[in-house]
């Protein structure tokens, strides 16, 4: 680990001879997104910080590019804003979204220096807590949604629970607006946290509703795509309606997030005792 302005940073993922890196108080995900890089396994969105806090380099490498460019607007007093950031290292260039730059073309940066602040426009759902989006693309095509450079996580393997079910006792530990936060048993390798079945961690988002979402298992050999079968979320006797729950790995203590079905909703309350269980097939 490397010190990160009075913090550390660790390796999360890789393609070829570059190294991500994140703070070891983040969060990150390579599934929890509809977007196209991350249907190939090609990108990584690494969660930390607030909204308009520092945002740090997640490699080292030459700013070669900047760019801005407007999104749709759903909701009310969002900034439309969405900057492109592409660092060059070796035969590849990393591209960076959703980070407004504090930086300029030709700056030289080490992992974990100052790039810029975390944004939110209108790319991000009610949900969506500050993310640095990161992929590894070719020299001459880093512009485009589209990718097929794989990312390889970079997890210490060791056995996690088999089964098709994750099926949990979760402690509401946080409620907000936007989301609850439970807490409950999780699995560790290495440095890495999360919950676990089918011999990996879930990562992305799962729907209540029978939707594909956005999510699948990181394991060992790769990444697998099952369908839910069930899904139940209860308190006692009582189901909880919600949009949904979403995983990610996790550097520090992970949680579980579910979603309301509308933002504000609130249907569950701090210090409640929940029940999760989900089948997959």
């Amino acid at each position: 680990m490397l010190l990160l302005w009075g913090g550390k940073i660790e390796k999360i993922a890789s393609h070829d001879d570059i190294d991500i890196f994140a703070p070891d108080d983040s969060r990150f995900s390579f599934l929890k997104s509809p977007y196209a890089a991350h249907k190939t396994k090609s990108a990584v969105d690494i969660y930390y910080g607030s909204f308009g806090g520092e945002a740090f380099s997640p490699v080292d490498g030459e700013i070669i590019d900047i760019r801005s460019f407007d999104t749709p607007t759903p909701f009310k007093d969002i900034n439309s804003r969405e900057y492109l950031i592409a660092m060059s290292q070796g035969k590849y260039v990393i591209k960076i979204i959703h980070i407004k730059p504090e930086v300029s073309i030709g700056d030289t940066l080490s992992k974990g220096e100052m790039l810029g602040t975390f944004i939110k426009n209108g790319y991000f759902i009610f949900w969506n807590d500050p993310v640095m989006h990161v992929e590894v693309r070719k020299q001459w095509d880093y512009l485009r949604a589209s990718n097929n450079l794989h990312l390889l996580p970079d997890i210490e393997w060791t056995a996690l629970p088999e089964g098709k079910t994750l099926e949990v006792d979760c402690r509401i530990e946080e409620v907000n607006k936007r989301y609850s936060l439970l807490s409950a048993p999780y699995s560790t390798c290495g440095d890495v946290k999360g919950f676990a079945t089918d011999g990996g961690f879930l990562d992305g988002f799962i729907s209540s509703n029978g939707d594909d979402g956005f999510f699948g298992i990181v394991k060992r050999q790769g990444f697998s795509h099952p369908a839910v079968s069930s899904f139940e979320i209860s308190k006692g006797d009582s189901e909880i309606k919600c949009s949904g729950v979403a995983f990610c790995l996790s550097l520090k203590e992970p949680a579980i997030k579910v979603i309301p079905e509308i933002y504000s909703d609130k249907p569950i309350s701090l210090g409640d005792n929940i029940h999760l269980k989900l089948t997959f097939y």
